[in-house]
């Protein structure tokens, strides 16, 4: 879909007359950065409006995840929900689905997340981050070829979380691009580890290389907070192992 940077880089009150022009005849958008202007933030929009279009995909409710006391927790919005709204969101899935139980998902890493209420009575919606938002499986979209690592990368991270306390919360407090950087760094792990996995993936490991560097550069101290909190987890599954 269009990338519009200047809805990306907008945080003013603007945004809502932003987010309604780029959903004119949409349901959902995902605005992905310009970073040849500098711009890192992706941006997933989203309309629920009083009544379907029959154009798109019509949104009816919208399922992610927060962060409540260290402890993640589903969240949902829809057309009851109080607006406006304001918070955080936390990385795993972000789910919107329509009044026939059609879904199209979304990946992230957590970031920020803005509702407010049009005079005409749809809620505009949007999610946005510093690290990437991702189109995982749906009705109306195609699939990030990312999307599956980044799905294994996420199982990976609910492991301890089941068995050991505090480790929920400790992956809460990484920024955004700290739990990108993590993934990065996973991937780049799981194909040095097995030869047959890497000569599969080549477009992986061509991408992980690229973006590595890109992100050592561009993001030195949440590359470096990557490195520690993959650090304290590898530490824990030893533990639980022995």
């Amino acid at each position: 879909m269009t990338t519009d940077a200047r809805f990306a880089a907008s945080a003013d009150d603007r945004w809502p007359e932003q987010a309604a022009r780029l959903l004119a005849n949409l349901g959902f958008q995902l605005v992905e950065p310009e970073r040849t202007g500098g711009d890192e933030t992706s941006s997933l929009l989203v309309a629920l409006r009083p009544t379907p279009t029959l154009r798109h995909f019509d949104p009816e409710s919208i399922d992610y995840w927060i962060t409540e006391g260290g402890r993640g927790r589903a969240a949902r919005l829809d057309r009851e929900t109080p607006f406006p709204v304001v918070c955080d969101f936390s990385w795993g899935e972000i789910a919107l689905t329509d009044r026939l139980g059609v879904r199209n998902e979304f990946l992230s890493f957590g970031g920020a997340l803005r509702a407010q209420m049009t005079p005409d009575a749809t809620a505009l919606v949007g999610f946005s981050s510093q690290a990437p938002i991702l189109r995982g499986s749906g009705h109306s979209q195609g699939t990030d070829p990312l999307a599956a690592e980044v799905g294994v990368f996420i199982a990976r991270l609910k492991v301890p979380i089941d068995f050991v306390p505090g480790v929920e919360a400790m992956i809460a407090r990484a920024a955004p691009l700290a739990l990108y950087s993590a993934f990065i760094q996973f991937v780049r792990e799981r194909l040095a580890r097995a030869r047959g996995l890497l000569d599969a993936n080549r477009w992986l490991a061509d991408w992980s290389s690229r973006e590595g560097a890109r992100m050592e550069a561009v993001a030195a101290e949440h590359w470096k907070a990557a490195k520690e909190l993959r650090r304290q987890l590898g530490a824990i599954e030893a533990i639980a192992r022995e």
